[in-house]
C-alpha cells in the first residue's frame, strides 16, 4: 500500500482529529507556515464523509507534504501513522517507526512526560502548546513544540492521540544567544555607570561635596535602577509601578503611608522606561527637598490610567510646606518640560498650587507600548 493510500485510509478511520487540531495549530504556528495544514483541516469534515476518492487523496497529499510532523499513536503509545514531515524531523522512515513505541523518540529522563500525556488523553484532555525535547534517529536531541489531541472513533470512544510537532531548535538557539547578549549588555552598562560614578568621585575628591555633585550622583543611580529593572526582563519592558516604587522607596516612612500609588498594570518599553525614570526621580527628589516628602505630615499620590491611546500619569503632593511657583527653571524642571517632552513626544504640565505640586504627564501609546518587532 503506497504512502498516500495509507494516510487516506487512516484519515477516513478517524486517526487524525483535525477538527480538534485546527484551533491548536492556529495558536501554535504562524499563518504562512501552517497554511497548507490549516487548509486540510478546514476541508476534512466534508472529505471524511465523502465517497470522492480524489478528494480524499488530495487531502492525504496535503498532510503528507506538510513540513510539520503529524503523528498518531494508540492508547498504548504505539505509533500508527507517520508523515514525511515526521521523517524529516526525526530521521525515521515510515517502515522503520510504525508499530514501535513512541518512547523511542523520547529521552529516558522524559519518559514520565509520555505517561502523563497518555493519562491525560484517556481523560479526553488536549494540549494546545507544549515545548519539550525529543531524540532523532541519530541520537541527537531536538527541541520541538507539540499540539496533542485525543482521537475518537465514530462511537465517541477515545482510541488514541494525534500530535503535530514543530522543530524549534533554531529558535531555542537564537533565544539562548539573545539571553547571552543581553547579559553581556547589562554587564557592560553596569560597568559603564560605575565608571561614571568613579570619575565623579575622583574629580571632586578632596573638595567639599556640593548639592550639584550629590544630584548628579543620584541621577546616575536612578538610571542604574531603571537599567536593572530592564535587565530583569531581558530589556523588553518594565512595569510602571516598579519605576515609581524604586524612586519613592528612599523617602517612604515606616508605614509607607506617605506614598500612595494607584493604577492598572502598564508595561513600558525600554526607551520610555529609561526616560520616564529620570523624570520620576526629579519629582521624588524635589518632593523630598522642598515638597510634601520634606514634611512628616506630607504625602505623594501617584495615579495613572490608559485612556484614548494615552497613558495619563498624575503626581500630586499634599501636606507639605506652602508652594510658590519658582522664579527660574532648574535642571529637574527642564528635564521634565523639555527633555522628556522631546524624547517621548509627551505633554508635561507643572501646576504649582499652594497646597502642593501637581504634575500631569500624557504619553502617547506608540511611545510606551511594547512592539513585537
Amino acid at each position: 500500500m503506497n504512502d498516500l493510500r495509507q494516510t487516506m485510509l487512516v484519515l477516513r478511520a478517524g486517526w487524525l482529529p483535525f477538527q480538534r487540531l485546527r484551533a491548536s495549530v492556529a495558536r501554535m504556528f504562524s499563518a504562512p507556515e501552517s497554511l497548507k495544514l490549516m487548509s486540510a483541516i478546514q476541508k476534512l469534515p466534508a472529505v471524511i464523509n465523502s465517497t470522492d476518492e480524489d478528494a480524499a487523496q488530495y487531502l492525504a497529499a496535503i498532510v503528507e507534504s506538510s513540513d510539520d510532523a503529524i503523528v498518531s499513536k494508540d492508547l498504548n503509545g504505539i505509533i500508527r501513522t507517520w508523515n514525511r514531515g515526521a521523517a524529516r524531523i526525526f530521521g525515521y522512515e515510515r517502515h522503520e517507526i510504525i508499530g514501535r513505541p513512541v518512547t523511542v523518540l523520547i529521552p529516558p529522563d522524559r519518559h514520565d512526560e509520555e505517561r502523563a500525556l497518555l493519562e491525560g488523553i484517556r481523560r479526553g484532555e488536549r494540549i494546545d502548546h507544549y515545548e519539550t525535547t525529543r531524540v532523532r534517529k541519530d541520537g541527537s536531541l531536538i527541541d520541538i513544540s507539540l499540539a496533542v489531541s485525543p482521537i475518537r472513533n465514530k462511537q465517541g470512544q477515545i482510541i488514541g492521540a494525534s500530535k503535530v510537532a514543530r522543530d524549534i531548535t533554531r529558535r531555542k538557539k537564537a533565544e539562548k544567544q539573545r539571553h547571552l547578549l543581553m547579559a553581556e549588555l547589562t554587564h557592560r552598562i553596569k560597568n559603564t555607570l560605575a565608571t561614571v560614578l568613579s570619575i565623579e568621585r575622583l574629580s571632586f575628591s578632596g573638595q567639599q561635596e556640593t548639592s550639584a555633585s550629590r544630584a548628579f550622583r543620584a541621577r546616575i543611580e536612578a538610571l542604574a535602577h531603571a537599567h536593572g529593572r530592564l535587565a530583569e526582563s531581558s530589556w523588553l519592558s518594565v512595569p510602571l509601578h516598579h519605576l515609581i516604587e524604586d524612586e519613592l522607596a528612599p523617602y517612604a516612612n515606616s508605614e509607607r503611608s506617605n506614598a500612595i500609588l494607584s493604577g492598572p498594570l502598564v508595561k513600558l518599553n525600554a526607551r520610555c522606561a529609561l526616560s520616564l525614570s529620570l523624570g520620576i526621580h526629579e519629582l521624588a527628589t524635589n518632593a523630598a527637598k522642598h515638597g510634601a516628602l520634606s514634611s512628616p505630615q506630607g504625602h505623594v499620590t501617584v495615579t495613572w490610567q490608559e485612556k484614548d491611546d494615552v497613558l495619563e500619569l498624575e503626581w500630586r503632593e499634599l501636606g507639605g510646606p506652602p508652594v510658590n511657583a519658582p522664579s527660574r527653571k532648574g535642571f529637574g524642571r527642564l528635564l521634565l518640560e523639555q527633555a522628556l517632552q522631546q524624547e517621548l513626544c509627551c505633554s508635561v504640565t507643572m501646576d504649582f498650587r499652594a497646597e502642593g505640586l501637581r504634575c500631569t504627564i500624557l504619553i502617547p501609546r506608540q511611545e510606551y507600548e511594547i512592539r513585537s518587532d
